[in-house]
């Protein structure tokens, strides 16, 4: 006879339901409120979720949901999500970033972009849910410097190269020692593999620090040229800016410099800067609303960033964000400082 399936992190099994409101309120309570949809005309779900802390700041999940379904969270607002699909496959949008993830190819949706997914018929995930504040803190303590802007990871991994392959192994290992070993979560042992998880991450994985770690894993994906010009934009976001003043700055064609770029980042170095630029307004515009500060206007802000129809700026930001500008602005301050309403 066949052996009945057992499925990951069994030992911890927060709930198996077959009702897409029970599962979407279920869900929320470890992660945070969402949308949840299922994409067909089927309603009947077969969703379950196991989930065990590791140490502290992270824990392991095994999510499923049965039939496809579109989940809509926002801005996570305060964790990273590391989205390990065992099968099937799912659409990831976060901010400006897209990915069909699947085995061997991961996920990592950052708390300060808006997230939107599809995950597909018998897509079950291994999620790990890192707290924010753990990232950063590491990043700190790795570079000695602080942590200014939001630390955005690039969204795709690949999970079977070299570098991130043991990362695999290690948490599929996680998961068989947390639910065979009563005694593991919370332990040293444990604290020490919330620290390996975190450092292979940033060590391994792009994200808009990698430089300053001065990791080797970043340098192939980032040219010398690509890099200075980021660190060009970066210097200054409210100065007029064209190709042609960026050709000049590097000493290298326009042709080069687009190539690189698409090739590197997926975008031209035009909508990289717009989209520099719309992160900052929108640093800006959340920092405005988490203080309460009276006087300051959605227009103000983007005329200095160099945003002059405000009808473009409008629609842009929002395909990044999810949400209009003057939304931001008037965000609850109770909310700016803790999770979004959505996220």
């Amino acid at each position: 006879m066949l052996s009945p399936y057992r499925y990951p992190l069994a030992s911890h099994a927060l709930f198996h339901t077959r009702d897409v409101d029970e599962a979407r309120e279920s869900v929320a309570r470890v992660f945070c409120p969402h949308v949840l949809q299922p994409c067909g005309p089927i309603v009947v779900l077969d969703a379950r979720h196991h989930s065990a802390p590791v140490f502290r700041d992270v824990s392991l999940n095994y999510v499923q949901y049965g039939p496809a379904v579109d989940i809509e969270p926002g801005p996570l607002g305060s964790f990273y999500l590391l989205q390990m699909p065992l099968r099937g496959s799912a659409e990831v949008r976060c901010g400006g970033q897209q990915v069909t993830a699947g085995p061997g190819m991961a996920s990592l949706p950052s708390p300060s972009e808006y997230l939107k997914m599809r995950w597909a018929d018998d897509s079950p995930h291994l999620i790990l849910r890192m707290s924010q504040g753990a990232v950063v803190r590491q990043v700190e303590q790795l570079t000695q410097t602080a942590v200014h802007r939001p630390l955005v990871f690039g969204l795709g991994l690949a999970m079977d190269t070299p570098a991130l392959a043991p990362l695999t192994g290690f948490v599929r290992y996680l998961a068989d020692t947390l639910e065979g070993d009563g005694g593991f979560a919370g332990s040293a042992l444990a604290q020490q593999a919330e620290a390996y998880l975190l450092n292979v991450l940033l060590l391994q994985a792009p994200h808009n620090y990698s430089d300053a770690l001065g990791g080797d894993a970043r340098r192939p994906l980032l040219p010398r040229v690509v890099r200075r010009a980021l660190d060009f934009m970066q210097a200054d976001l409210k100065r007029p800016l064209t190709l042609a003043d960026l050709c000049e700055h590097l000493h290298v064609n326009a042709r080069s410099l687009q190539q690189a770029f698409v090739a590197h980042t997926g975008e031209s170095p035009m909508v990289c800067w717009r989209n520099l630029r719309l992160d900052r307004v929108r640093e800006v515009l959340r920092r405005a609303a988490s203080q309460a500060s009276a006087g300051v206007t959605v227009t103000q802000v983007a005329v200095e960033h160099g945003f002059l129809h405000m009808g473009h700026f409008a629609a842009q930001y929002q395909r990044r964000f999810g949400e209009l500008p003057v939304e931001t602005l008037k965000m609850p301050r109770a909310v700016m400082k803790g999770s979004s309403p959505r996220a």
